[in-house]
């Protein structure tokens, strides 16, 4: 039999001989040298497993082999003893351990004067009587294990039990609150913010929840800004907080302008080899920012001196490493990828070809984690011609979104009202120009002033009242506002992606889409020219309206048409 497939029976033969704090252990026989791992266990001389050990006796044993005692004397709680129940035999406890509150299993260790029931890892770990850490308070913190309500100094917030308790300064903390990290960076701030006990007076609101502080108890507040402080546990969120304690630690250097100043009229954009110089008014209809991708129009922009190079104004400036809301770590400016190299915004999940900011931090999100400049630019407090109240990141909850109704992960709430607007809705262009209207058309909502029955003018379908949509204010028509914009608003005219070209649809015909045999609606779609044999000469043009009919599965890097396959076939 190999020895790898011998498994020993594990069954209660070994008592705890000490009381001395235990740790979990791997007993693993691997022939490397260190001497802890030919340790048997002490119950079965297995050398593989999970076990319990003890640093000073060297005590070793798999959980399943230790002796489980009918009564024993829990460290936390020296009042009474604790028998060894089943716990469906106590039908007034609130089925949860007293100490760790998971569910309690099968067997429990419970007091009947007191009403406490501890399983078994809180008996084989009890958490620590005592607990000094100086650098979160200068005396010891003591526990005390009882059912009292009160009041954490640190976060503020009501506990229900076991507070850890410094009798000198009268203090009451959770115990997740004595470890809480002094100096933080979070993405709702510029600068680094720090933990106190005591905010002092003021009329305090959180910067992440924008709740009430109040200022009798402990936050985290900001030495420049004497305004701004946030709650304990909003700013320690896995959302905000970027994870790593900054006590002692450098500031960041500084960051490196995005464009040298030439003259009043002229710049050097770190994203292109020529200067770039402050357009006029006389920029084409349907020119794009190359960061943004959005149509130039009446902004101001920056126009190269030597090429078709365009950026607005605006997108000009934006800075090479910043903060956002949507994400904890800092994001860096990344300008255009290899041709035809498409990307995902991880939140509004538009596909895009423009500029991005990307997470460079180490970890799952190196590489994978990317936003389009729509959403890198969000910002709180984040203001909606459609909405009369500002909106913020409070939470990371998911919430129905009031544009489209539909569920959203990423949202953006109203602290007055119950709305929340989604990513996908947040971020959407509040004018366009669509070539079934000579007007801009704008962003509207509800039926407003118009009687009866609404319908977009470009397919024809009913237009739902009660969700957002394109409507021109001029001449009064209604459009859907994925018949508007497509799944390609976002990419560049000119950019070949595969064998096909974006084109603007912008003709006087609308040509036929070759998967869905409908008319391109879209304000773009997909061209390819294939030779239909080995001929050059013989060749056809093939037209996508969409990315959904031209990839079987998204624009992905160097994959190509669907469209453009079955033509070959």
């Amino acid at each position: 039999m190999d020895m790898y497939e011998y498994k020993i029976s594990r069954i209660p033969r070994v008592k705890i001989p000490c009381s001395h704090p235990l740790v979990s252990w791997w007993l693993m026989h691997t022939g490397s040298g260190d001497p802890h791992e030919y340790l048997p266990c002490d119950g079965c001389g297995d050398t593989e497993g999970n076990a319990i050990y003890c640093k000073i006796c060297k005590f070793r044993a798999h959980f399943e082999c230790i002796i489980q005692p009918d009564i024993i004397n829990h460290p936390c709680h020296s009042k009474h003893p604790l028998k060894k129940v089943l716990a469906e035999t106590i039908d007034y406890t609130d089925g949860n351990c007293h100490f760790c509150r998971r569910p309690l299993d099968e067997v429990m260790y419970h007091c009947s004067i007191c009403n406490i029931s501890i399983d078994l890892s809180c008996w084989i770990y009890p958490p620590p009587f005592t607990i000094y850490q100086p650098k979160s308070h200068n005396h010891t913190f003591t526990l005390m294990a009882r059912k009292d309500s009160f009041t954490c100094n640190a976060c503020g917030l009501v506990g229900d039990r076991n507070p850890y308790v410094c009798l000198e300064c009268d203090f009451m903390l959770h115990k997740d609150c004595i470890d809480l990290p002094r100096v933080i960076n979070i993405n709702r701030h510029d600068h680094r913010i720090s933990r106190t006990y005591h905010l002092g007076h003021g009329d305090w609101k959180c910067g992440v929840c924008r709740k009430h502080i109040d200022w009798i108890f402990g936050g985290y507040s900001c030495k420049r800004c004497p305004s701004y402080a946030v709650h304990s546990k909003c700013a320690t969120r896995g959302d905000v907080w970027e994870g790593e304690e900054l006590e002692d630690e450098p500031e960041d250097e500084e960051i490196e302008d995005p464009y040298k100043v030439i003259n009043e009229k002229e710049i050097l954009h770190f994203s292109h080899e020529h200067n770039l110089r402050l357009g006029d008014d006389n920029a084409a209809d349907n020119e794009k920012c190359h960061a943004c991708v959005f149509p130039i129009n009446s902004d101001p922009f920056y126009q190269c001196v030597q090429c078709k190079f365009l950026l607005h104004k605006v997108c000009a400036t934006l800075p090479r490493k910043k903060r956002n809301i949507l994400h904890n770590h800092k994001l860096d400016l990344q300008i255009q990828g290899k041709p035809g190299e498409v990307f995902e915004c991880s939140y509004c999940l538009q596909f895009f070809d423009g500029f991005r900011y990307e997470c460079k931090s180490s970890g799952r999100c190196n590489g994978f984690f990317s936003l389009d400049m729509r959403c890198g630019s969000i910002s709180e407090p984040f203001h909606h011609e459609l909405h009369p109240h500002p909106l913020y990141r409070t939470s990371a909850e998911r919430k129905t979104c009031g544009a489209c109704g539909k569920d959203s992960e990423y949202v953006l709430s109203c602290i007055v009202c119950e709305f929340a607007l989604g990513m996908e809705c947040a971020t959407l262009p509040r004018k366009v120009k669509h070539r079934c209207d000579d007007h801009f058309l704008s962003l509207h909502h509800g039926a407003e002033n118009s009687s009866g029955q609404l319908w977009c003018d470009i397919c024809e379908g009913k237009t739902d009242p009660s969700v957002w949509f394109y409507g021109c204010d001029d001449c009064g028509n209604t459009l859907h506002i994925n018949c508007v914009l497509g799944d390609m608003y976002y990419f560049k005219p000119g950019n070949r992606y595969g064998k096909a070209e974006v084109v603007a649809n912008v003709g006087m015909t609308r040509p036929f889409c070759v998967v869905c045999g409908k008319r391109c609606i879209f304000s773009s779609f997909l061209k390819a020219t294939t030779a239909l044999d080995l001929s050059a000469s013989d060749s056809t043009v093939l037209y996508s309206c969409s990315i959904e009919c031209a990839y079987e599965r998204g624009p992905y890097r160097d994959a190509e048409p669907k469209w453009y396959y079955e033509s070959q076939r």
